[in-house]
């Protein structure tokens, strides 16, 4: 039965399909064909039910879903250069070599994701800022006074989003730790700011990095490590450069081997040959890694006026108070053209007791040098030591003049360390012909891509700039072959 009646309905349905009328049939089939045509000229296939509705209340929506952006800009200005730098978000920018600092930055939004940002940086004189909105300025513009910590926050929806991660790399240490959401990166009142990242990421999704190291404040216990982490300190500095000794050992490396027999080592030992007539000592040590090199580190020479740069330093560190317009041209002559009548100025007015202090602070006791003299006798590992010292308290243990009093050893009178490196230096020659001393000195920083190092050089050869030039220059290649 059930057969009988399931084949009676399957024949009413075919003859049911059968008997449309062939005209009927053409007539929807236009009517279909016209209906396409308008959906394709109005460029609506993707959403096929609204265009297919009677009734679009009763027809189902179908939503795109669009795929939102968020982006970040980065603007920044740097001391020595003109204008903004504009990077995008999660691009270095600034740089991730050299001294020179950021002074002020810009960090601008644009994206589909409502809400924004601000921010706020700490700068070396000036503290902590306010926050600012988005695409306004935080810093001053001011070389003297460069950012040295950073603190980003999101708003409105964006914060729920997105977290913001960032990161600041530092003068004479490099990368910090990541931070994110408000937290302070950088090195209040150690070091300055030189190159920053910003970068959005989902919430959920990993961190760009780590945060270890993040921040560091001077007078915490994270100053000492700071220093570790960026490099030896600087009483590991002064034990590292008590083992260069001799002053006949000639040509040594101390705090790690070196071969000199390499192509930069044989370039330096064809520059000592060519200064084999004279008196020769110097001291070279990496300020990171605490390595050296050596040639008859402690021979004994005539310092002249390079003790005036580690001297001006001492006044800078300890009675930077009391530096008024008159005392601080007074400085400028004393290093830029080494005004012997500026230099005996200065020590009248602050004394002696400066120098022992800066001596107690470089590690150096009086039989080193003598602090009542004011051109004493020494050896260039104890001018080492002093620039060790005027190094860090130019760069590292800053105060509010430190930027100033430092750019005054750039480009001084009659250095060959200036004139032998392309390299920015900060250094203090000094020179006396004839008399009984007839010396050539020179002591300072270069502060290389490779890593800032102290360089001193006393010699007998007193005059020969281009063979002393040629010297440095073979240090530094030296310098840069032992720490790559």
């Amino acid at each position: 039965m059930v057969g009988a009646i399931g084949t009676k309905k399957a024949g009413r349905a075919r003859q049911g399909r059968a008997a449309w009328p062939l005209g009927a049939m053409r007539q929807g089939m236009i009517a279909l064909a016209a209906v396409l045509v308008i959906v394709v000229g109005c460029g609506s296939l993707a959403s096929p039910a609204r265009a297919f509705a009677d009734d679009e209340s009763d027809a189902p929506v179908i939503e795109e879903t669009k795929a939102t952006s968020a982006d970040l800009v980065c603007k920044t200005a740097r001391a020595g250069a003109s204008g903004w730098q504009s990077t995008p978000g999660g691009k270095v920018a600034g740089a991730k070599s050299g001294s020179a600092a950021v002074t002020a930055l810009r960090i601008s939004y644009a994206g589909d994701v409502s809400g924004s940002l601000k921010y706020r940086t700490y700068q070396a004189s000036s503290g902590w800022s306010d926050y600012v909105k988005a695409d306004k300025t935080s810093g001053s513009k001011k070389a003297s006074n460069p950012v040295q910590a950073l603190r980003v926050k999101l708003t409105g929806e964006l914060s729920k989003r997105y977290n913001v991660y960032y990161r600041v790399n530092l003068v004479g240490y490099g990368w910090t730790g990541w931070g994110k959401n408000g937290q302070a990166v950088g090195a209040r009142k150690l070091a300055s700011v030189r190159g920053y990242q910003v970068k959005l990421v989902k919430k959920g999704k990993k961190a760009p990095g780590s945060a270890k190291n993040r921040y560091f404040s001077k007078g915490a216990a994270s100053a000492e490590a700071f220093y570790a982490q960026g490099g030896k300190t600087r009483t590991q500095l002064t034990r590292a450069l008590n083992k260069a000794k001799g002053a006949n050992s000639g040509l040594k490396a101390f705090g790690g081997k070196y071969n000199f027999n390499s192509k930069a080592g044989k370039k330096l030992k064809a520059a000592i040959k060519n200064l084999g007539r004279y008196k020769l000592s110097f001291t070279m040590i990496d300020l990171k890694t605490g390595r050296g090199i050596s040639y008859n580190p402690t021979k004994v020479l005539y310092i002249a006026s390079s003790i005036k740069g580690p001297y001006v330093a001492a006044i800078n560190k300890y009675r930077a108070g009391s530096v008024g317009a008159g005392t601080r041209a007074t400085m400028s002559s004393t290093i830029k053209v080494s005004s012997n009548e500026g230099y005996s100025s200065l020590r009248r007015r602050f004394g002696h007791g400066i120098m022992k202090k800066m001596m107690n602070y470089c590690g150096i006791s009086e039989k080193e040098m003598t602090s009542t003299r004011n051109y004493p006798y020494m050896s260039s590992r104890t001018l080492a030591k002093l620039w060790v010292g005027t190094y860090w308290s130019y760069y590292r243990e800053t105060n509010t003049r430190s930027a100033w009093a430092r750019g005054l050893y750039a480009h001084p009178w009659n250095s060959f360390i200036d004139r032998g490196l392309s390299t920015p230096t900060r250094s203090k020659p000094g020179w006396y012909p004839g008399g009984g001393y007839n010396v050539q000195n020179d002591g300072g920083v270069v502060l290389s891509s490779d890593g800032h190092y102290v360089v001193a050089v006393m010699s007998s050869a007193c005059g020969q700039y281009g063979k002393l030039a040629n010297l440095v220059r073979a240090i530094d290649g030296v310098h840069a072959d032992m720490v790559k």
